[in-house]
């Protein structure tokens, strides 16, 4: 039983950190190359059409760049409820200018992975000029990482508080169960005793009256 806890246990830590690695943000300083627009067919279920599907078009923004090595590093660039960014065309359009510029290193804000095998991207948030040697500080996430896991030893604290009042009110119940079950006992013996008791002092009576008995006759 505990194997199996300390599995779900791993399983849990493992996905949160998979979710929170692909979630959060991270900074990439790179030098942009371009940006480039493809269009992807995306095919959904339709109930109105007679094969019942149907495929829809839409354009996604590429941005393309490179790292100090020279190794690609091209951004997905879509809008992300999570971030609040419903700017993607403004955030093409100011990629493209930078990388016409001299002076094209930028810092770029994106979250996801890149899945070769399976085309994904990381999706770029936020795109800004920076100057060579630039290093950029997480705050965001030092700040997000503390307070998950304040969150998580309050919430493991809780849970282990809580297991131990369980533990003790079962053994409280159990040493409860063993008094009254001692108590049962003793009280079964006092009546064994008291029964004895009585039996020998009726058994006394009886011989005495015999004894009387005999003597008058």
């Amino acid at each position: 039983m505990k194997r199996l806890g300390y599995a779900l246990v791993g399983i849990t830590l493992i996905a949160s950190g998979a979710a929170l690695h692909y979630t959060l943000p991270q900074v990439d300083v790179v030098r942009l190359i371009g940006t480039d627009v493809k269009r992807v067919d995306t095919q959904h279920n339709n109930q109105d059409s007679e094969s019942n599907s149907a495929v829809s078009t839409m354009d996604v923004y590429f941005i393309l760049a490179e790292s100090a090595e020279g190794n690609p590093r091209n951004y997905r660039n879509e809008d992300a409820v999570l971030y609040g960014k419903f700017d993607s065309s403004n955030l093409n359009t100011r990629a493209r200018s930078i990388s016409q510029n001299e002076s094209n290193l930028v810092a770029v804000r994106h979250y996801g992975w890149r899945i070769p095998i399976f085309s994904m991207f990381p999706n770029a948030v936020k795109v800004w000029q920076v100057e060579p040697g630039y290093r950029h500080f997480p705050l965001f996430n030092i700040v997000v990482l503390t307070l998950l896991a304040l969150g998580g030893t309050y919430v493991a604290w809780r849970v282990r508080r809580a297991a131990r009042q369980l533990h003790a009110r079962r053994e409280a119940a159990r040493a409860e169960r063993e008094v009254q079950a001692e108590q049962a006992r003793l009280a079964s013996h006092n009546n064994d005793e008291s029964q004895r008791a009585r039996d020998k002092f009726l058994s006394d009576n009886g011989s005495s009256g015999h004894q009387d008995d005999n003597e008058r006759s």
